[in-house]
């Protein structure tokens, strides 16, 4: 069975507003409107057309999945549009920039170098929210980031993320890892403020 450990992530300091009095860039945070994207999410992953998410459906989208108690306000066993738009609003009140994200990658139980780890926004999030990438490093360690064209001329060097929902896909370059793992990923990723890691147990 997949192990995921979501000791998730995303430092403090997040760039809302970087570089107060710096001269520093500005990292605004994206625009993200809850009712909408809780309406293009049902629109997506409701497959029965009851208003309703529950466990099975959400397995299309692992990382509400894998937060699914705390979507769940109600503990009725599914998620309704109203629990869906109230979990957005939490993570994206904030109005948080980027954060900073380590993604740690292990092959049972052992570091694995060289893989690629990419972070697709769910696209009920729209487009302010950037895809993320990074490459394990020998501690099976990558520091996750969006691509420098998203951030401002002077800021291009620095490594992070949006808040958000994520699909998590990772392969390696010598090593043939399990589609449940990158083309039909089981993998997702939920932004946890205040924590700025998060950590995938491959079995291969």
């Amino acid at each position: 069975m997949l192990s995921l450990i979501a000791s998730s992530s995303l430092i403090a300091s997040v760039l809302a507003t970087v570089g107060c009095g710096s001269g520093l860039g500005r990292v605004d945070a994206p625009d993200v409107d809850p009712e909408e994207c809780a309406r293009l999410a049902f629109e997506s992953y409701d497959a029965n057309s009851d208003d309703r998410l529950d466990a099975a459906e959400l397995k299309a989208c692992p990382a509400v999945s894998a937060k699914f108690a705390v979507y769940d306000a109600n503990e009725d066993g599914a998620v309704d549009p109203a629990e869906f738009a109230a979990r957005l609003e939490n993570l994206f009140g904030k109005r948080v920039g980027l954060t900073q994200l380590k993604c740690s990658v292990t092959l049972r139980g052992r570091p694995l170098a060289g893989a690629r780890v990419e972070f697709e926004p769910e696209p009920y999030l729209g487009e302010g929210i950037a895809p993320a990438s990074g490459e394990t490093d020998e501690d099976g360690s990558a520091q996750m980031s969006v691509a420098k064209e998203r951030l401002p001329s002077d800021l291009q060097r620095l490594r992070a993320v949006h808040y958000g929902t994520y699909k998590v896909r990772i392969t390696h370059p010598q090593l043939a890892l399990a589609d449940r793992y990158n083309v039909e990923t089981e993998l997702g990723y939920e932004t946890e403020s205040g924590n700025p890691s998060v950590s995938f147990d491959l079995k291969r």
